[in-house]
């Protein structure tokens, strides 16, 4: 099954200019909200990829609050708690909160965009069924679904990456292990049904409403999908045994009568059933994300709990991460080797949010042992500041260098070091808006902000002169001149003060409100290269000059 991180991992390559094909076992795409919630940082990956306005435009703010009935039968009124605490935005974190965009919509938007720019559509139908590697590339057989049968094509490809589910084909036949644990005494129905407007349209629309039934070890939450046009709800059922899922599900009947019970309510009316499933919880990953010439991503690389919605945007994470390092060798302009930092940096980040999403399932839905206590809703239920993604890093990278803090041996937490206050190398770039352009050629003073700056295909180097003057600028430029302009491009960032500066052959931007020094953490009287990389994680912080810059790239380019 396709999904965000194959989608997400196709466009990524092509807008580096390779070429790709997708394939799709199923013969028609899949619908229903499923993984909804977008994280900040993937908002922010979305703007560097170009798409962040059609999400924007199609997606909802994130539910804010709860609304918790400890049980239909006590007559007690319900309890309100937060659920995710909505923050201003700042302005190294333009986009600080969550948002909401169904799977489906979600999908369908990436596959338009895909083929409204580079005119690949995705291939229905089409079944890996068996691969071999080769030195020069991948050989696979793919059975394609037509009007008469199946029918068997073998194809050619430099390099195979499956984004196929936690049944992966291709992680299997790789021989990756899928380290883990299946939960076996639970199972929930999970799905999206329309709701009849009045019934409970109205009465809780910007958060989710949750029952818990303690004597029978059963839970329900509801959410407003807020699709134009649709009142249209997602609900998850958590059940006592698998037993109890599969005869919920097994019916449109069976399903509403459950909500009846569970809510206490009859006077609920339905509308169309979307979909509905049974879902397991199952808690995995591999031991690395790839072998040779073939790699794993999303769902094929790792499954979570739901709680925390941390794995759709941990997939597109691992596209972002490995699209660049893959673009460069297709392009001959790094060594393979390179892409043996995809597993190393991103293996200890998925242990750590595995680590945090088992937790938050294990604590919110172990219901059996009775009634939570009076406000212990919130400490279950609160979605805490680290479920955003900022802190995600790679410090300590092979590909990082860093001039400033230095220590590769320091204990990082790979989920939350991030967020610790200081800008390191392996990072997430921090934004910094109020840039304006120095051209004698071009009044137009119009601001602008890095993240505007920023693309999926270039590392970006930024180099602040600070109090230097325009040697240190120039003497940068001239180093960064070595390497390709395709997959390098340059910004001098002058002080706010500046007025002018003596090179002509680079973009040239001064820092009119301090944000960017100050983000960056660069000191006036120290001079400082920072190289972003494709992905929007700091690569290199350079204090050291040419060296540093050489020291950094030859770890990436051949």
């Amino acid at each position: 099954m396709t999904s965000e991180s194959l989608n997400v991992l196709a466009l990524l390559l092509l807008q580096s200019g390779l070429t790709v094909r997708i394939l799709e076992k199923e013969s028609q795409f899949h619908i229903g909200e499923r993984g909804a919630g977008l994280h900040p940082r993937t908002l922010e990956l979305y703007k560097f990829l170009g798409i962040l306005p059609a999400v924007l435009s199609q997606s909802a703010t994130s539910p804010r609050n709860l609304k918790y009935f400890s049980s239909p039968e006590d007559g007690k009124p319900p309890r309100y708690a937060p659920f995710f605490e909505p923050l201003d935005d700042t302005p190294s974190k333009p986009m600080i909160n969550d948002r909401m965009l169904g799977q489906d919509r979600h999908e369908k938007l990436l596959r338009d965009r895909i083929f409204d720019d580079y005119g690949v559509k995705i291939e229905l139908g089409a079944e890996l069924h068996s691969f071999e590697q080769h030195p020069g590339g991948i050989v696979a057989r793919v059975f394609k679904t037509t009007d008469t049968g199946k029918v068997e094509e073998v194809a050619t490809a430099d390099w195979l990456v499956g984004a196929d589910g936690a049944r992966s084909t291709v992680r299997k036949q790789i021989g990756l292990s899928f380290l883990g644990e299946s939960v076996s005494e639970m199972a929930s129905v999970t799905g999206d049904i329309c709701i009849l407007e009045g019934s409970l349209t109205q009465e809780h629309p910007d958060g989710l409403t949750i029952w818990r039934v303690f004597s029978s070890g059963a839970a329900m939450w509801m959410r407003p999908c807020l699709v134009p046009g649709k009142n249209l709800f997602s609900f998850y059922i958590q059940c006592a045994s698998e037993t109890k899922a599969v005869e919920i599900s097994s019916s449109r009947q069976a399903l509403i009568e459950r909500i009846h019970e569970l809510t206490g309510r009859n006077d609920i009316e339905f509308g169309e059933l979307v979909w509905m499933g049974v879902w397991r919880p199952n808690i995995r990953m591999v031991d690395k994300f790839g072998s040779g010439r073939v790699f794993v991503a999303g769902d094929a690389a790792h499954v979570h709990s739901p709680n925390g919605a941390q794995g759709m945007n941990s997939g597109v994470q691992d596209s972002f991460n490995l699209a660049w390092k893959l673009a460069l060798v297709q392009k001959g302009l790094a060594p393979k080797s390179i892409l043996g930092s995809y597993s190393d940096e991103r293996l200890p980040v998925i242990a750590s949010i595995l680590n945090e999403t088992t937790q938050l399932f294990r604590k919110e839905f172990a219901v059996k042992s009775g009634p939570q206590p009076e406000g212990q809703t919130q400490t279950t239920m609160f979605r805490g500041f680290e479920l955003r993604q900022f802190g995600i890093n790679y410090r300590g990278s092979s590909l990082t260098l860093d001039e400033v803090f230095g220590d590769k041996n320091e204990r990082v937490d790979s989920y939350r070091s991030g967020d610790d206050g200081t800008v390191r190398a392996g990072d997430r770039a921090p934004d910094a808006p109020g840039l304006t352009r120095l051209s004698s050629d071009n009044p137009d003073t119009q601001a602008v902000a890095i993240f505007e700056l920023l693309n999926t295909f270039q590392h970006t180097a930024l180099i602040f002169p600070g109090s230097s003057g325009d040697k240190f600028s120039t003497d940068m430029l001239e180093c960064l001149r070595e390497y390709p302009s395709n997959a390098v491009k340059t910004l001098v960032l002058l002080p706010e003060s500046s007025t002018s500066f003596s090179a002509k052959s680079a973009a040239v931007l001064v820092d009119t409100k301090g944000y960017a020094y100050t983000h960056y953490g660069v000191s006036w009287d120290t001079p400082m290269v920072v190289i972003v990389r494709p992905d929007g994680y700091i690569g290199a912080l350079v204090t050291s000059g040419k060296n540093g810059i050489r020291q950094y790239f030859s770890g990436i380019f051949s």
